[in-house]
């Protein structure tokens, strides 16, 4: 009886650590600071910066001029299409600090909104100076 309890219990250990609230799938623990002790896959990379992109919607009013909820919704429109645009520039394994920078560097570049005036996104210099009168 003892040896079936104890079957039962790694049984529900196994599961409960295999799946995040919500019955998703957990995902390994990785960290952009820890990349060099800890390489990570191209895909887990991607979804590292992705959260680094949303976090910064927190400060969207003075940083892009835009409610949170919009910036939001622009870094969720553009963030797999900017993976799979950076994809193939980058490696299967990100193994050093100098890489997961340069990577998500491009990524924040592409995913993240640029500062919108007068509801219009503007990309330059040039284009703030028309837009933002």
């Amino acid at each position: 009886m003892k040896t079936f309890a104890l079957a039962v219990l790694l049984v529900a250990t196994a599961g409960f650590l295999s799946y995040a609230p919500g019955g998703a799938k957990a995902q390994a623990t990785y960290s952009l600071k820890a990349v060099e002790a800890n390489p990570i896959p191209k895909a887990e990379h991607f979804l590292l910066w992705k959260e680094v992109a949303l976090k910064a919607c927190s400060e969207s009013k003075t940083r892009f001029n835009l409610a949170e909820s919009q910036c939001l919704t622009v870094i969720a429109s553009r963030a797999d299409s900017c993976a799979s645009q950076l994809s193939n520039q980058s490696p299967e394994l990100i193994t050093t600090t100098a890489v997961a920078r340069d990577v998500g560097r491009k990524y924040l570049h592409c995913a993240t909104p640029f500062y919108f005036c007068n509801g219009v996104e503007a990309k330059t210099e040039e284009e703030v100076r028309a837009k933002c009168k």
